[in-house]
């Protein structure tokens, strides 16, 4: 199981909140993967050719 957090200003906001529901879901075998939101605007394809991998090695 893979989760996709794409972290941008509001993150500021609720750290504690974000870490906690992190920590839940990681207890239940979910994986994280992280992109700055900045990054997900200006280069989606990298942002792709990263999951596309992970994708690849975690199968």
């Amino acid at each position: 199981m893979l989760a996709i957090e794409v972290d941008g200003d509001s993150h500021d906001y609720a750290y504690e909140i974000d870490r906690a529901r992190q920590e839940r879901l990681k207890s239940l075998g979910v994986r994280f993967l992280r992109f700055d939101d900045t990054e997900v605007k200006r280069n989606i394809s990298n942002v792709l050719r990263e999951i596309e991998a992970w994708v690849l090695e975690n199968s």
